[in-house]
């Protein structure tokens, strides 16, 4: 399937959303929106000015001090999110479309995950909108009471960024509206469309004007957002040099924060993990979303007696992982992003060779047709002969390079994986699963699979370290736009 349409309404996205209307940008701009297969133009988009922005807070502040939303009882506010759930998975095929015309990641996993997940997300908040206690009375020795209760934060901001265009939106969106806070939401210009099907949705599920607003916008009217007096919660997810930025213009008010910034994940295969087995698990934990994940497992620690062995298991497995056009089946790999992503990806792996590693597959065996041969495609590059010193081995990179980090016991692997500015995911391979998890605990990381398996639906995600502050999904993901309050109340 490489002929797949996009619906004209998801496409067309040349008016800002704010205050429940559609409206034109201050300043005029829309951008077409590149296929990052062949450069064609998928859609069109707004791009917001710095008085965009302020009118967008302005409704979002309007919206939450007039308490149109956030007085409602919790299972009014869980009826419109189930509402909008609903929504969004009535045109599931139609929004996977659209996301992997603007982000080339195959469209399976589109249709598998980055538009599940999000109706998923919306519907767990609705759930926790409608079961979480508020209120809990304190009573001390003395008889004395107080309620200590939760409210919303009040306006958050929520920043995204292009490879995660509806998942990473949710997980800001569904808790803060939960909660009963109002948002605006600023997706990137690279992947700006996909974002305003939670517009479509929310506003035909009821949700009151001004309570959500979506305005995608270029750095300087996102810094406006950032340091905007009105807005009491930033949302974050991006670069660690972005998120530093913001955490400096958020000190200057004491907003509250939520980051979470970047990964250079390892994989610590113990002496007794099979490599072929390994190797096939751990590659759809690096290369999803064509290597585009802060999550990915792009450092493989293996035992360095058997450095040989997993470097042909690794490169056999990668065999399987097809390069080619994002809406056909059988393909894994797709392009990257943009092509600034693509000469930064192709940077690393010269850096890599310079630095002395050797290429075990990679670019130049790739062979694309006709049609491709101008798209942004890297194939998977699995990186040999390494060490952990290397840029290639240490700075995120954001594309499907991985790289095989030789160790001589297991005290040493722990020490590379811990030797990181960054904590945000790993795993641990083993055939004995209690010395796995023993060894996961001493990973200062956020997040640890062991075997791979994926995380219980409803644990909390972020980072330790330059990797970010603070928890988003699960109810640790909800009370962070929660603020904390005690009301003496006096003796029963």
């Amino acid at each position: 399937m490489t002929d797949a349409v996009i619906a004209p309404d998801l496409a067309d996205r040349s008016r800002l959303f704010i205050d429940g209307q559609w409206h034109d940008t201050e300043g005029g701009k829309i951008i077409d929106v590149l296929n990052p297969v062949d450069q064609s133009v998928v859609g069109r988009s707004a791009v917001g000015t710095s008085a965009d922005v302020d009118r967008a807070v302005g409704a979002a502040k309007a919206s939450f001090e007039d308490r149109r939303w956030r007085d409602l009882p919790g299972p009014e506010r869980a009826a419109v999110m189930r509402r909008a759930a609903d929504i969004l998975e009535s045109r599931l095929d139609e929004i996977a479309v659209l996301l992997t015309s603007e982000l080339g990641c195959p469209l399976w996993f589109s249709q598998q995950a980055h538009v599940p997940n999000p109706i998923r997300h919306t519907r767990y908040y609705a759930d926790l909108a409608e079961s979480y206690e508020l209120d809990d009375v304190r009573t001390d020795a003395n008889g004395m009471r107080s309620i200590v209760t939760q409210e919303p934060v009040g306006v958050a901001a929520a920043i995204t960024p292009w490879n995660g265009p509806l998942s990473t939106p949710s997980i800001k969106i569904a808790p803060a509206i939960a909660a009963g806070c109002s948002v605006v939401l600023k997706p990137p210009t690279q992947t700006p469309l996909s974002a305003f099907a939670f517009a479509d949705a929310f506003a035909e599920a009821g949700l009151p004007e001004g309570v959500l607003n979506i305005v995608p916008a270029d750095r300087e009217a996102a810094q406006s957002l950032i340091e905007h007096p009105h807005v009491d919660k930033l949302a974050f997810t991006g670069s660690t040099a972005v998120g530093q930025t913001l955490m400096r213009a958020a000190a200057n008010r004491v907003a509250r924060v939520t980051l979470e910034l970047g990964g250079k994940s390892a994989a610590v295969v113990l002496p007794d993990a099979d490599a072929e087995t390994v190797a096939k698990a751990v590659l759809p934990m690096a290369l999803v979303v064509n290597g585009q994940l802060c999550i990915a497992q792009s450092r493989i620690l293996v035992p360095r007696n058997r450095e040989t062995e997993f470097t042909e298991a690794f490169a056999e497995a990668l065999r399987a992982w097809t390069v080619g056009h994002p809406m056909d089946p059988a393909t894994k790999i797709g392009p990257l992003v943009s092509k600034n992503q693509l000469d930064t990806v192709q940077g690393y792996i010269s850096l890599a060779r310079d630095e002395g590693a050797r290429i075990v597959s990679g670019a130049e065996t790739l062979v694309l047709p006709p049609e491709l041969e101008n798209g942004w495609f890297v194939p998977p590059t699995l990186l040999a002969g390494v060490d952990n010193s290397m840029r290639a081995v240490r700075e995120e990179i954001f594309g499907p390079v991985l790289a095989l980090v030789p160790y001589d016991d297991v005290e040493e692997a722990i020490d590379i994986a811990n030797d990181s500015p960054y904590g945000l995911s790993g795993s641990v391979w083993g055939a004995d699963v209690d010395d796995a998890v023993r060894v996961a605990r001493r990973i200062r990381t956020g997040m640890v699979s062991i075997n791979g398996f994926p995380q219980a639906y409803g644990s909390p995600f972020g980072g330790y370290k330059m990797s970010g502050i603070g928890r988003e999904m699960g109810p640790e993901g909800f009370r962070s736009y929660l603020e904390t309050k005690s009301i003496a109340i006096g003796p029963a």
